[in-house]
């Protein structure tokens, strides 16, 4: 529904020779929405495998691969947002469920009460407007959400004219994959993960889905040796007989900069 096959599928089928087939009137939307006016219940797992199930029954296959994006202030630098883009392959045949993630701070996510089309169009200028879209609400006005804002006119309109018929009017960031060219490079990143991983079998029961499935955090600081926030290690596992193993970091540090130490620098 959001363009996401563009990078969903070319390492799918370069690594695992899948042949893509998009739904046709496939409404995504109904899994949850970032405007919020469509709740996603669950987690973002969860509505992964909801919208892979829907896929599956609708084309008659019993393999599919979906996304789901979460977005909010980072849990140990408040002041950051966070994304998170998960990916999904399913298979129902094999008994198989393979995820990949890309989480990090490289979004956009942001959002802003405006009192007058001037601070909405500050508000763009931080975002990277109008290469990434705008969204303009009203607080308990659904139905008036205008999405997918392009230019500065239109922003400047529809803020007056929102302003006009409510009292509390926001812009946003629209974080629909190809409205969100910064989110869609995640997602790809996601994707190449996801082949990898699905490609790879497990060194205990050799079968495929072997990878990344989590971090350890704890880096020890350079000057005080406490742990820090930052990541000590990766945790590779099986997606299907669930057996781990801790791997040192891959660009082999082990220790952080006392300016990356919270206690070091709180």
């Amino acid at each position: 529904m959001h363009g996401k096959e563009a990078v969903l599928v070319p390492p799918l089928v370069r690594t695992l020779a899948l042949l893509p087939i998009v739904p046709s009137g496939f409404d995504t939307d109904a899994f949850g929405t970032f405007t919020g006016d469509v709740a996603r219940v669950g987690t973002a797992l969860e509505a992964a495998r909801r919208k892979a199930r829907a896929a599956m029954a609708l084309c008659g296959v019993h393999t599919a691969v979906a996304s789901e994006g979460s977005f909010g202030p980072h849990p140990g630098l408040p002041l950051l947002p966070l994304a998170a883009e998960l990916v999904l392959l399913l298979d129902d045949e094999l008994g198989l469920e393979v995820i990949a993630e890309d989480v990090g701070t490289d979004t956009n996510f942001a959002g802003q009460q405006v009192l007058d089309a001037r601070d909405a169009l500050t508000f763009a200028a931080r975002v990277q407007f109008p290469s990434h879209r705008l969204v303009v609400l009203a607080e308990g006005a659904p139905a008036a959400t205008v999405r997918g804002i392009a230019d500065a006119d239109q922003l400047r309109q529809e803020v007056e004219r929102m302003l006009r018929e409510h009292a509390c009017v926001r812009v946003q960031t629209d974080m629909r994959a190809d409205r969100n060219p910064t989110r869609m490079r995640a997602i790809a990143r996601a994707a190449e993960r996801l082949a990898e991983r699905a490609a790879k079998r497990c060194p205990h029961c050799h079968w495929p889905g072997h990878g990344l499935v989590g971090v350890e955090r704890g880096l020890p600081c350079a000057d005080c040796g406490e742990a820090s926030e930052l990541v000590r290690a990766e945790r590779h596992g099986c997606a299907r007989c669930g057996r781990s193993e801790e791997r040192p970091r891959r660009d082999g540090r082990t220790q952080c900069d006392p300016g990356e130490c919270q206690f070091c620098n709180p």
